[in-house]
């Protein structure tokens, strides 16, 4: 069974509740105050079976002027539309701005419905045909059918269940494989089940169980139940009609308008880069900066237009804009949404969304433009190649970016993914140029020192994330660049240090004043005291160390690694003889002071070689065998 989404419009009463009933059996006009009134208030909505392929979820939107907020919010989403005229009125007002509603959310396919034919004679019923004609002209009605109904007596509801199949027969499947995506529309709470929310799934798909995500609030939310139309469900996806119960929230926490999705998968945005028309059913004009009322989903927000290549926009023209809301809303790429006049609040046009996260820009920037070209008219490859190169060192993150696309771009070779952020090939090259250039300099500067400090490298070349991605930069980088990475270090050149004759003499010199002493280690006051070579002792010794010839041992000891190992063999002596030692006998063993001999012990303490127990020693897990 495939399913789709129906919006119906058209002014009001000319008869779309009346024919939704007649198509589905069902009266929409749930509300007391839609009885009295006979007009639809809240948005209604009712199931049409045809055949045992197609199910479609009817959208009977309210007609009146006052309610047409409430008519953009059910439209959006929707896969196909009817837009109904009464065969004893004709075209009128609100019948033009609905269709500008339906025109600028982008609808791919849809129906005219002359409904009350029976009230029509033949010679109304040519001329209200005639201004159908040169109303949907330009739009994509233009080449629809034209189906004559009564919803009183039945003619035509059989032929436009036939012509509803054949639009189903010509669209494809929404995206249910993607991250789930629905807008609240409708939240209540029903005794013995909690909060229930109703709305149109825009992609993806969902099933009792599932762990979603509520936008703009960030909250955390489970399925606890699902239905449509009133039939529970094991899963709901795209095209469908949803009411969820949901735990995890109160009724509070919840507002038409909020979005239900996959978690991590949309993020909540004030800025926007669109693409928008005006319509032409009226003569309209829109200024630079104008505040204005967005319509996304189910949500209504004020904000400014900022038209970014001219300073007015009129009837039938478009443009490249950056919407800044006062409110946040949780776009996607391509959504489409209305535009309506802060005041009159009435329907100006609506657009394309084309960077749901946009940054801010300058007005008549060529380069903004061309991008916003290229998101535009460009394959989707290409567009989240330009997103990737954009994004420079920060890089885009692959849970945000489409499987399918990545793949795409992914064999052009152009890319790179480290830690499921992916790079452009070309930005990483420049970050190895910069690390090469920075650990060159510090190694002319300190040629003792194996190289520049990771964390020093990580600012100096501006990488804007924490150190563990650096790290893996840093390893990917070094399999084809002479690029050497040692604990906390980082060279160029060549990965072991070459010292010339003069520095590896003054080396060789201050390895032996360390090493002669054997247990009875220097400080390292005592070796700067009696130093005379030309470079700083702690440079030489850091070398020595950073080359694993001398460790530094308590506050400012230096003692070299074969007086270590010699301190292990009087050590394994000792634990041969007991299992336990104190300080004494490891001092008379090794014929020195405490001032030596606490330090040795406390550095095997640390290195988990023994373990204190108490006034005594015993061997540690590290001791070797």
């Amino acid at each position: 069974m495939r399913h789709f989404i129906l919006g119906t419009a058209g002014h009001v009463d000319h008869g779309k509740t009346e024919l939704v009933k007649a198509l589905t059996g069902r009266d929409t006009d749930r509300l007391k105050e839609e009885k009295e009134r006979g007009i639809s208030i809240e948005l209604g909505f009712a199931p049409l079976q045809i055949e045992d392929r197609v199910f479609i979820g009817i959208i009977d939107a309210p007609g009146h002027e006052r309610f047409v907020k409430k008519m953009v919010s059910g439209s959006v989403g929707i896969d196909m539309a009817i837009l109904l005229v009464a065969g004893d009125e004709g075209v009128m007002p609100q019948t033009k701005e609905h269709l500008e509603v339906l025109t600028s959310l982008s609808i791919p396919a849809g129906l005219v419905v002359i409904s009350k034919s029976d009230l029509a004679d033949d010679e109304m019923m040519l001329i209200v045909k005639d201004d159908i004609a040169e109303l949907v002209a330009g739009t994509f009605l233009e080449d629809a059918p034209v189906i004559g109904t009564s919803a009183r007596t039945g003619e035509g509801i059989d032929i436009l269940k036939q012509h509803l199949l054949q639009l189903a027969d010509q669209l494809g499947d929404r995206d249910s494989g993607g991250p789930f995506r629905l807008p609240v529309d409708r939240v209540f709470h029903r005794k013995g089940i909690g909060v229930v929310i109703t709305g149109s799934c825009y992609s993806g798909a969902v099933k009792p169980g599932d762990s979603l995500e509520l936008l703009p609030s960030g909250k955390k939310v489970r399925v606890r139940e699902l239905q449509s139309f009133n039939n529970k469900k094991d899963r709901g996806s795209a095209g469908e009609r949803l009411a969820i119960a949901l735990q995890g929230v109160k009724l509070d926490e919840i507002s038409r308008g909020d979005v239900l999705v996959t978690p991590a998968s949309f993020t909540a945005s004030r800025k926007i880069d669109a693409e928008i028309r005006l319509g032409t059913y009226a003569r309209f004009e829109l200024k630079n900066r104008e505040r204005v009322r967005i319509h996304h989903g189910a949500m209504e927000v004020m904000g400014r237009v900022i038209l970014l290549d001219r300073d007015k926009l009129r009837s039938g023209e478009q443009a490249y804009v950056q919407l800044q809301l006062e409110k946040e809303i949780v776009p996607g790429k391509k959504d489409s949404f209305v535009i309506r006049k802060y005041s009159p609040a009435r329907v100006v046009g609506g657009g394309q969304m084309l960077v749901p996260m946009a940054g801010k820009h300058r007005r008549f920037d060529a380069a903004v433009l061309e991008d916003l070209d290229l998101q535009k008219r460009g394959t989707p490859s290409e567009t989240m190649l330009k997103a990737i190169t954009g994004a420079g060192l920060k890089g885009l993150a692959r849970k945000n970016l489409d499987p399918e696309v990545l793949e795409q771009v992914k064999s052009q070779g152009q890319v790179a993914e480290v830690d499921e952020v992916f790079f452009l090939e070309d930005a990483l090259s420049s970050l190895a140029g910069d690390i090469i250039r920075f650990a060159g300099k510090y190694n002319e500067t300190h040629p003792l020192r194996y190289g520049i400090d990771k964390e020093e490298l990580r600012q100096k070349t501006h990488f804007p994330h924490p150190m563990i991605l650096f790290n893996h930069v840093l390893e990917h980088l070094s399999t084809e660049r002479p690029i050497f990475i040692r604990k906390n270090r980082v060279r160029t050149g060549t990965e072991k240090i070459s010292l010339p004759d003069g520095l590896k003499r003054e080396v060789d010199q201050l390895e032996r004043m360390v090493r002669e002493p054997g247990l009875l280690f220097p400080s390292k006051k005592e070796i700067e005291a009696g130093w005379k070579g030309r470079n700083a002792p702690i440079e030489v010794l850091q070398y020595l160390r950073d080359i694993d010839r001398v460790e530094w041992i308590g506050d400012d000891g230096v003692i070299h690694k074969n007086a270590l190992t010699r301190c292990l063999q009087t050590l394994q002596t000792l634990f041969d003889k007991s299992s336990q030692i104190t300080v004494g006998d490891f001092k008379d063993a090794c014929g020195m002071s405490r001032k030596h001999a606490i330090p040795l012990l406390e550095y095997m303490d640390a290195r988990k070689v023994t373990r204190r127990a108490g006034n005594v020693r015993e061997k540690g897990p590290e001791f070797p065998d």
